[in-house]
């Protein structure tokens, strides 16, 4: 397994720690291969404008643009 380092900033970390509890995981390791994979799959689904439609229970549906 290749090692990389680099350096994020407070909202970075934060963010890491969050998802660390919402993905269920203990290392920030695991959190960057668990974001990979749902943006793999959010890429994966995006149409032709780089938009992924969100639908949340009770809140509706989202578009999101993945790409600027």
């Amino acid at each position: 397994m290749a090692q990389t380092t680099f350096e994020v900033d407070k909202a970075t970390l934060e963010a890491i720690a969050e998802l660390k509890s919402a993905f269920g995981v203990k290392t920030n390791a695991q959190v960057i291969r668990k974001a990979l994979a749902l943006a793999r799959v959010a890429a994966q689904n995006a149409d032709e404008q780089n938009t992924l439609t969100i639908v949340s229970p009770g809140d509706g549906e989202r578009k999101v643009l993945l790409a600027g």
